[in-house]
């Protein structure tokens, strides 16, 4: 249906008006909206990404296709956020129910004491229309006495609120900690595994954003649908039911509108938390290669890759901020506005609505209990759709909660397949690996008390094939010298034994891990005491249950050359610092096989764990560990140590391998060839 002419050039002439009887308003109305045209085509220009970048957040999204969806609040996402609920409250015990419980109370509390102030405004008013002092003293009194509760019962809502996010964080934390630092889970999750690029940023900023907004979301969702059952109750009986059933219509039209407009905010959440790992994991990187860089000098280059990633950061929020903006001129304009319309068409109801005689006639056209009920009857309504606005905005917050839910359901996911000896990797020999009839977790592994290999083929996780199959047997008390060209093989053998790689065929037979000890090249020092780094992995509490005290470590370091350091520590074993600036290169090698010593292992694996130990002291430690009859398995290339063995595998560049007898010659300056056995 048209508009007449007459009716379309009337308006026009009163907007006319409008604008001539308000030039100040008009005026910034009009730069308003031009300054708005421009910001918005700035932001616009600033937040595209360069060609680069959409094809790596396109390749990303479309790696992660299987697992996200465009729309992360689907039944899919409720699903999920119910199994991490009942992590975060695991029963109706706990105390985080009792929080939950009591926060519920005090929501209701809240409201109840909204619907007394609402009154107490309408009596002040009524006291100020009919000029009665005492009775506007009696309420200004009331008001004040309400003004207590009300301001605890705000400030305990939001202890609460806090004190539930907390507690939901630590319940995900250490449930995530108990997965995550299973035995190999920590290795598998960074260098097995590749659907997970920045574990720390999923263990710690994601599950507290999820804990912070699950809480804030009770919250909003709660106290506003407490706030629209009471005040709609309260409003019907006032002014009839069309009154808040109008409101709740009108909301439910916006709802629909918003939903129908609103951006994905989860699925840009989600996005926004991996641009922040990612950032992140470059400055990590920098961190853990600082030297490489400096002496290579590659300051300049290192910063155009943490510039790039931030860039991504810097625009994608741009664009979010771009998003919300438009939202937030559609959110003001619908339940802000539209509310204080829609509102006053509700108060005006007791005056020009149906029942308008008999409630004329029931105040005796008293227009102080008019003003009475217009001050009462606005505070409700104000409430009501404060609270219906708030579950109508919750929304966004729900999309983010669903970005939060969705990254920590991934990080689970991944947990839970490598614990099942699952893992996601892109195959570089997926075809020659079907010819050989290679394929990952296919080998059997048992336990046993040698070390033996059966046709188990050397290959990494990603399906390079470094050596062909191995048949290898150490029994307990025998020693072997493992040789060959960097990059042959030995260290991956050695993370197949371990247990950190997965087997690609065979058998492999191993002791138990507490008996298989471990030394690097680069020695690992925990945080702690002098005394830790020693006793690692045991703690305090298992080094005296196995009988030892300090003077067992002054032997062990006695035996290593190192014990000067206690002495000259204040605090002797008790000292704490950062030990991998106190100690030198060789100092740390040296902690390390007192570890060793203190472990008492039937094997160990020592690879280059002696590189920067004098030969004097590197003798007498192997000499100890032949003493001890722990079978030593050795990669290294100093001449010293072949006459501490006497077995020698041999690997060589075309992935083959030999292995047999140790025989030096005469001078015992090289071993000869390997006779096979």
């Amino acid at each position: 249906m048209s508009l007449s002419k007459p009716i379309v050039r009337h308006w026009i002439d009163e907007f006319v008006l409008i604008c001539k009887a308000n030039p100040t308003v008009t005026g910034c109305t009009v730069f308003l909206s031009v300054a708005t045209v421009v910001l918005i085509q700035s932001n616009t220009r600033s937040s595209r990404l360069t060609k680069k970048q959409q094809q790596t957040i396109l390749d990303e999204d479309h790696r992660r296709r299987k697992t996200r969806r465009k729309n992360l609040v689907d039944r899919h996402f409720f699903r999920k956020l119910r199994i991490f609920i009942k992590i975060a409250i695991p029963s109706w015990k706990s105390p985080e129910f009792a929080y939950l419980a009591v926060f519920s109370a005090f929501l209701v509390g809240r409201t109840f004491l909204s619907i007394k102030v609402s009154e107490v405004n309408g009596a002040l008013v009524k006291a100020i229309m009919n000029l009665d002092f005492k009775a506007f003293l009696r309420g200004w009194i009331v008001l004040a006495m309400f003004a207590i509760p009300s301001s605890t019962l705000n400030s305990m809502l939001r202890f609460l609120g806090n004190k539930l996010a907390l507690r939901y964080r630590s319940r995900l934390v250490h449930h995530f900690n108990d997965l995550y630092m299973h035995p190999m889970m920590y290795y598998k999750v960074i260098n097995v595994d590749d659907r997970i690029k920045n574990p720390d940023q999923a263990l710690t900023t994601t599950i507290d954003n999820w804990s912070k907004s699950v809480s804030k979301l009770y919250s909003d969702v709660t106290k506003p649908l407490l706030d629209i059952i009471l005040f709609s109750v309260r409003l019907s009986s006032l002014v009839g039911p069309e009154g808040p059933l109008s409101v709740i219509f009108y909301y439910f039209v916006v709802g629909t509108i918003i939903r129908l407009i609103s951006p994905s905010f989860g699925k840009l959440t989600a996005r926004a938390q991996r641009f922040e790992g990612d950032y992140r994991h470059v400055h990590n990187r920098l961190i853990t290669y600082s030297e490489e860089v400096a002496f290579y000098g590659g300051h300049h280059r290192e910063k155009l890759t943490i510039d790039e990633h931030y860039s991504f950061i810097e625009k994608h929020t741009r664009y979010l901020i771009g998003k919300k903006f438009w939202m937030g001129i559609s959110d003001g304009f619908l339940t802000k506005y539209g509310t204080v319309m829609m509102g006053y068409s509700v108060l005006g109801l007791p005056v020009f609505g149906p029942r308008r005689a008999q409630y004329l006639q029931q105040v005796s056209n008293d227009t102080s209990m008019i003003a009475h009920d217009y001050i009462r009857n606005s505070s409700l309504l104000i409430s009501l759709a404060r609270a219906i606005g708030r579950i109508v905005a919750s929304y966004r917050d729900l999309q983010k909660l669903a970005g939060y839910t969705s990254l920590v359901s991934e990080l689970q996911y991944v947990l839970e397949d490598l614990k099942k000896g699952k893992y996601h990797r892109k195959m570089i020999n997926e075809d020659r690996l079907k010819e050989l009839n290679f394929a990952p977790n296919t080998g059997k592994i048992t336990l046993s008390d040698s070390v033996e290999f059966h046709q188990v083929p050397v290959v990494t996780p990603n399906g390079d094939i470094l050596v062909k199959p191995v048949d290898l047997l150490i029994r307990p008390g025998m020693s072997v010298m493992i040789v060959g060209p960097n990059g042959c093989g030995k260290s991956s053998l050695f993370r197949i034994l371990g247990g950190l790689w997965p087997l690609f065929g065979g058998g492999l037979e191993r002791p138990d891990p507490s008996e298989l000890f471990y030394i690097p090249q680069k020695p690992y020092l925990t945080i702690g005491t002098l005394r830790d780094q020693v006793i690692y992995p045991d703690s305090v509490d298992e080094f005296k249950e196995k009988g030892y005290n300090d003077r067992d470590l002054d032997k062990l370091f006695n035996l290593v050359r190192l014990n000067y350091i206690p002495e000259r520590l204040e605090n002797g074993w008790d000292t704490i610092d950062d030990w991998y600036d106190v100690l030198s290169g060789g100092e740390k090698q040296r902690v390390s096989m007192a570890r060793l010593f203190y472990s008492k292992p039937r094997f160990a694996v020592l690879d280059e764990c002696t590189s920067a130990v004098s030969i004097d002291v590197e003798g007498a430690m192997y000499a100890h560990c032949k003493r001890e009859g722990i079978a030593l398995i050795t990669v290294s290339h100093r001449r010293s140590l072949w006459k501490y063995h006497e077995f020698l595998f041999k690997f060589d560049e075309s992935g083959g391998w030999s292995f047999g007898k140790m025989q030096l010659p005469s001078g015992g300056n090289s071993p000869v060839e390997a006779n096979g056995v």
